[in-house]
């Protein structure tokens, strides 16, 4: 059977349920905050900047993107470097997590002329996709074979 793969890259956005995970740590986030002031403690604080750090994060991952056209992976998070991941990089391709399965993409990055390094591995941990078991099915297809 011939391998397929897509002619026109697809985009995949967060699970709807991952994109109202901000919004509820949000509200904790505000309520910390308004108790951190009245309180004028320091354990109210500790926890208000970790749980608004944990707030930053979600919301960045809730506007994280994923798209696969057949030759290039590209996922996308604001705020940070984007991986473009050539077919021929890619050595791992598997689903982590319990409650929200979540890709897990390890590939092996390019060198300084453009050659694949063998030697080195990179990992992208992707938060919860829409259909990703369609993606996952698309790059396990098309990744190198030992």
């Amino acid at each position: 059977m011939p391998e397929t793969t897509p002619t026109s890259s697809r985009r995949y956005h967060p699970k709807a349920i991952f994109r109202i995970y901000p919004f509820l740590f949000l509200i904790a986030t505000l309520w910390l905050g308004a108790e951190t002031w009245k309180r004028q403690d320091i354990i109210w604080l500790i926890m208000f900047v970790g749980v608004g750090f944990i707030t930053l994060r979600l919301i960045l991952g809730a506007l994280a993107w994923a798209e696969f056209d057949g030759e290039i992976f590209v996922y996308h998070t604001p705020l940070r470097q984007e991986h473009r991941v050539r077919r021929g990089q890619l050595a791992l391709v598997e689903m982590g997590g319990r409650k929200n399965e979540a890709l897990i993409i390890g590939y092996h990055p390019l060198t300084e002329d453009g050659l694949i390094d063998l030697d080195a591995m990179k990992y992208i941990n992707c938060v919860p996709l829409e259909d990703q078991r369609e993606l996952f099915d698309l790059l396990t297809q098309v990744m190198p074979k030992p």
